[in-house]
């Protein structure tokens, strides 16, 4: 009889890179801004048979964060995660499109992960090499924020320029529609889910584009002034 052992939920500390890793646990946690469902992988060295310890030989821990699920949705960010984890043999193309098997199923499997800063300047997994292709694949879902539709920013800014600082006003358009062109794809569209672009920002742009985000929740001047100075109040 298999002895039952109570699974770790660890804590991320693993620096970016592209690792063997195995799936130890899958637990819902409550969150500031709701229940979110973490899943933990334990890092290994390229013999997949030993752990990658830090200087303190501890070991490295990665996890994946997604929204609650029951697991019913095809589009569940944990359905696309468990889809490519499965293995050629497992995989079928009309069966994967009827459901999949549980979290706990992929338990102790080993898997190519890439770890990668994402915009809350914290390293987690973004790719999982599939096992029955070995193609990477990008398991971030879309946008997981408060943004039910993808808001134009230029729309927001002009909805809410009336609460501008009238001196100030060409110097916030200016200056807010150049950062929103920043933070836009090759269409010119802006990037609501900055981890699943192939563009490179460094961690100033991730903490900026997080206010960019607040900004375009509370269309509040003052979280506008936060991002392009000047003195936008009135």
């Amino acid at each position: 009889m298999e002895q039952e052992i109570n699974r770790f939920t660890a804590y991320a500390n693993c620096p970016s890179g592209e690792y063997w890793a195995i799936l130890s646990n899958s637990e819902v946690k409550k969150y500031p801004k709701g229940y979110r469902e973490v899943l933990t992988f334990l890092i290994l060295n390229d013999d997949k048979q030993t752990p990658k310890l830090n200087n303190k030989e501890e070991p490295y821990y990665s996890t994946i964060i997604c929204n609650k699920s029951k697991g019913s949705s095809p589009k569940s960010k944990v359905n696309k995660i468990k889809r490519s984890m499965l293995s050629k043999e497992e995989y079928d193309p009309i069966n994967i499109h009827l459901g999949v098997p549980t979290i706990e199923t992929f338990y102790n499997r080993k898997l190519k992960v890439k770890v990668c800063l994402k915009s809350n300047n914290k390293n987690f997994i973004t790719h999982i090499k599939r096992p029955r292709d070995n193609q990477w694949e990008c398991i971030e879902g879309e946008f997981e924020g408060k943004f039910i539709t993808k808001t134009d920013p230029i729309e927001v800014f002009k909805s809410m320029k009336h609460t501008i600082n009238r001196r100030e006003l060409n110097y916030a358009e200016q200056s807010f529609y150049s950062l929103i062109n920043y933070y836009s794809d090759k269409e010119g569209k802006f990037i609501f889910n900055i981890n699943q672009t192939d563009l490179r920002f460094f961690s100033a742009d991730l903490q900026r584009y997080e206010k960019i985000l607040k900004f375009l929740e509370t269309k509040d001047v003052i979280d506008l002034q936060n991002i392009i100075g000047g003195k936008l109040v009135k």
